[in-house]
């Protein structure tokens, strides 16, 4: 490919990428705990991109979540909590521990409380089991069943959120084995609130017309520049 051409490429071919995160994000914008992906963050660089799996498939993006909390929305429910600073609540999964800020939780049949997917949300001393009506949790986690105590929440955080990479459902699961999990600080647990999803709606569709207008530039400037090779091609075949 003309290097001209495949740079052109390369610019176009981000650009999609940037609506596809876009698009999702958009997709989530009413998920609890959702976090945002940061869709300048993509690579930019044309000599680490390869061209044949982004033609293929779209992947080559490498873009960074964005960690900042969402707005916290009052909801009535004992069992639906929320993190108001940093830190995360621990998720027993079939792949390991991961990590949410989705705190939209419920009972299941043996009374242990877990996700809306039926995953146990871990306390310090494991799953957490309640046996009872009246539900309280503290600012500190503390789980109070009929004034008694049922257990802790576990809250942890991290030096390096970075280190997380989504892992669908609003979970996180740390990249690679080193990634250590910290005990959360400066962090306080609301009863009967969720956070909400931390995109900002005027900012997305303001990015999305941008990437839409950089998509559509990008296609007639490869355009114009096949008609001239075409162009040329033509002229040499008429003065042979």
């Amino acid at each position: 490919m003309d290097a001209g051409l495949y740079t052109v490429a390369f610019s176009a071919i981000k650009q999609q990428m940037r609506l596809d995160v876009i698009a999702n994000n958009l997709a989530n914008i009413n998920t609890s705990g959702f976090k945002a992906d940061m869709s300048d963050c993509l690579v930019s660089d044309p000599a680490k991109f390869d061209q044949k799996i982004a033609l293929d498939s779209g992947k080559q993006a490498e873009s960074m979540i964005d960690f900042t909390q969402g707005n916290i929305k009052s909801t009535g429910n004992a069992l639906d909590l929320a993190l108001s600073g940093g830190g995360f609540f621990c998720i027993e999964t079939p792949d390991g521990i991961q990590y949410t800020r989705k705190g939209n939780f419920t009972l299941n049949k043996e009374g242990i409380l877990v996700t809306q997917e039926g995953l146990p949300v871990l306390g310090d001393g494991g799953k957490i089991s309640i046996d009872g009506l009246n539900v309280v949790v503290d600012d500190k986690g503390n789980i109070l069943v009929d004034e008694d105590l049922a257990g802790k929440i576990k809250l942890v955080d991290f030096s390096d959120p970075s280190r997380l990479a989504k892992a669908g459902d609003s979970l996180f699961a740390p990249v690679g084995s080193d990634v250590a999990e910290a005990e959360a600080k400066d962090v306080t647990v609301r009863q009967g609130f969720l956070e909400r999803s931390n995109v900002n709606a005027v900012k997305v569709m303001t990015e999305m017309i941008e990437a839409l207008r950089g998509y559509e530039s990008y296609q007639k400037v490869m355009q114009s520049m096949n008609d001239v090779t075409l162009k040329t091609i033509n002229d040499v075949g008429r003065l042979a």
